[in-house]
């Protein structure tokens, strides 16, 4: 089920990364995930159990955090079908959810409630005039923005591992720009062998792959 590839020097495999992270002083590892096209849970528990961070922060929890087991699981006996935003269900959610509170982590939303939307309505436009072009930036680097001062605040207080859309993880996004961090791990799937900004039509699951890098902004 999607193979991992470690490309770090000095770092082959996922049992050594713990080490680099300590002796290189890393505070962050990025997780880009594709919101439900793949089974992400399955690679982010093999690296949660190697690093073994002291924050989780994802980013479809929003606003909100879980930050003990009580937490957790009156979130999870919330009603699946019952919506948890504009944008989830509290089903969509649970598995994430789940996981790190099997492994006793705290989880943190970094996201705007509702991610900027009053509705599903953005999801039915195809073709943006230059107008909703403009607006749908200015939501972007609003919500990365707010991202970024979300992960920086828990980096200062101990090792994070945060969960966001992979395309907040493109090269040069403003998110990644407005970290303070100077190295980061970025894990994130490819399709094919390629990198690429979402997930690409009618893809096979066999070709999926996942890399670990580290990053210098």
């Amino acid at each position: 089920m999607y193979p991992i590839k470690v490309k770090i020097r000095g770092c082959s495999n996922l049992s050594e990364l713990k080490d680099f992270i300590k002796l290189k002083k890393i505070k962050l590892v990025l997780f880009a995930e594709t919101h439900g096209f793949l089974k992400e849970n399955i690679i982010q528990k093999k690296i949660l159990k190697e690093i073994n961070p002291e924050f989780f922060l994802y980013e479809l929890l929003e606003e909100n955090e879980l930050l003990n087991n009580i937490d957790a699981r009156k979130f999870l006996n919330k009603s699946s079908n019952k919506d948890f935003s504009v944008i989830s269900t509290y089903g969509e959610l649970k598995p994430t959810i789940k996981l790190a509170s099997d492994l006793h982590l705290p989880i943190i939303g970094c996201d705007i409630k509702n991610m900027c939307r009053k509705n599903k309505d953005f999801l039915k436009i195809t073709n943006l005039s230059s107008n909703q072009k403009r607006i749908e930036d200015k939501i972007l680097k609003r919500r990365e923005l707010h991202q970024s001062k979300i992960i920086t605040k828990y980096v200062s207080k101990g090792l994070v591992f945060a969960s966001l859309g992979v395309y907040h993880l493109r090269k040069n996004s403003f998110f990644l720009k407005s970290l303070k961090e100077k190295e980061i791990i970025i894990v994130k799937p490819l399709f094919n062998g390629r990198d690429e900004l979402g997930v690409p039509a009618n893809f096979l699951e066999h070709t999926v792959s996942y890399v670990v890098k580290l990053v210098k902004i």
